[in-house]
């Protein structure tokens, strides 16, 4: 996986742009860009989970499922060297139409080093 900058843009005095040193932070900040980008917003018209398309849907279970299996065949799809371990799509505690998304993951032929992601 090559080299990503750092989102939001960082400095780095030595390169300039900063950019993320591990696979696993790489892998990261890929997986929060797919789940925020909509699908069509990039060159390939499927590309994106579009989480934000859901912002106004009533939060029942048939919409959790259906965000969960967008994120499970988005993530096969484009980052198929992720492997999701556990995937958790839930209402947030903190206001009656939001969702919490917490995905533990790791990379292909990064050894079995885990990390979550939270959107």
């Amino acid at each position: 996986m090559p080299s990503a900058p750092i989102i939001p843009i960082a400095t780095d005095p030595r390169y300039g742009v900063a950019s993320h040193t591990s696979i696993l932070d790489n892998a990261k900040q890929n997986l929060k860009m797919l789940i925020l980008t909509n699908p069509g917003e990039r060159i390939d018209p499927n590309y994106g989970v579009g989480i934000k398309r859901f912002l106004f849907e009533n939060i029942t279970d048939s919409t959790l499922d259906t965000i969960s299996n967008t994120i499970f065949s988005q993530v096969a799809r484009y980052l198929s060297s992720v492997r999701i371990s556990k995937m958790t799509v839930q209402p947030s505690n903190l206001s009656e139409n939001g969702i919490i998304i917490n995905i533990t993951f790791s990379v292909a032929g990064s050894g079995t080093t885990t990390t979550t992601v939270s959107v």
